[in-house]
């Protein structure tokens, strides 16, 4: 099976960071984002990945190259930024005739693809969404199944209809959907595409219950860096080389304090500066103490 790998976004949430560099790029653990889901991909048998660009297009074909681990690697470039069911319209012939993933590329995960991807062809299914209980996902948005289904049947998207799930942000898509999505036109999977289909009950959830982490945000970049930094990825999700939060580039001179923070290529932090539960940019000099901010070079602090 092949997967889309959605890594077009502007990353209007990682700013400051990201009015240099698309968020793919951004390092977590010293390794680029989008190395952790191919490493996901790769690990759970995806045959080739294609990855939509449109931020920073450039920085992101030349982190991940065109193989990762023997995993053939095409882009498809967006122009104008299409959304996610534009994204997957415009790779369609890339991505071949049969069932696909699509997966968002700002996410650590460890559902059991294998599995998702039997259930998706027992069923028949149009859409196969990886799903997840409880509340604590409630400030991400619900969405509504009938889970005395077997599968679980998305039948909504507002309260009052069916039990609420969080979608985790991968899901496996049949081409027979792709001549609902109009070519070359800016559309929400979720908004435009799937309320068509509700009638037909064709979109059904595969309930994960297992580790989920993402980095949409400063904050969120942040705790899951620290998260993974406390408790290491297991090796099959893990991408060569991850070794911390500072980088090796980075100078950290004597008498400084850095705890609980990202830092990254050739950055410097002054002798005598603490810098606490903040994300320091590449080439910042820290000649402040900080707390709880963002610093990109040239931009005044971002809070987090």
């Amino acid at each position: 099976m092949k997967a889309l790998l959605l890594t077009a976004g502007l990353g209007t949430r990682l700013r400051p960071f990201t009015f240099f560099q698309a968020k793919a790029t951004l390092p977590l653990m010293n390794i680029p984002f989008v190395k952790y889901s191919l490493q996901y991909l790769r690990s759970n048998d995806v045959e080739a990945a294609v990855l939509n660009l449109h931020s920073f297009p450039d920085s992101v074909q030349e982190v991940a190259g065109t193989t990762y681990d023997g995993m053939p690697i095409t882009y498809s470039y967006e122009p104008q930024i299409l959304g996610t069911a534009g994204a997957i319209r415009k790779a369609s012939d890339m991505l071949g005739e049969q069932p696909f993933v699509v997966m968002n590329g700002d996410m650590v995960l460890d559902a059991p693809l294998s599995a998702v991807i039997e259930q998706h062809q027992k069923s028949d299914a149009d859409v196969t969404l990886v799903i997840a209980p409880g509340e604590q996902f409630r400030r991400y948005g619900h969405i509504y199944f009938d889970d005395t289904s077997s599968p679980p049947v998305l039948i909504g998207f507002r309260s009052g209809n069916g039990n609420g799930y969080h979608y985790c942000g991968i899901q496996i898509v049949s081409p027979r959907i792709l001549p609902l999505i109009p070519p070359d036109q800016k559309t929400d999977i979720f908004r435009d595409i799937y309320p068509q289909l509700l009638p037909n009950r064709k979109i059904h959830g595969y309930v994960y219950d297992g580790m989920w982490m993402e980095m949409g945000s400063l904050k969120e970049y942040l705790e899951t860096s620290l998260e993974l930094q406390k408790h290491p990825l297991p090796s099959h999700l893990q991408p060569a080389g991850a070794n911390g939060l500072i980088s090796s580039t980075a100078t950290i001179e004597d008498d400084a304090v850095v705890e609980n923070s990202i830092v990254m290529d050739q950055a410097i932090v002054q002798s005598g500066i603490s810098v606490n539960h903040s994300i320091i940019g590449p080439e910042v000099n820290v000649t402040d103490n900080v707390t709880d901010v963002a610093l990109a070079r040239g931009i005044l602090p971002w809070y987090l």
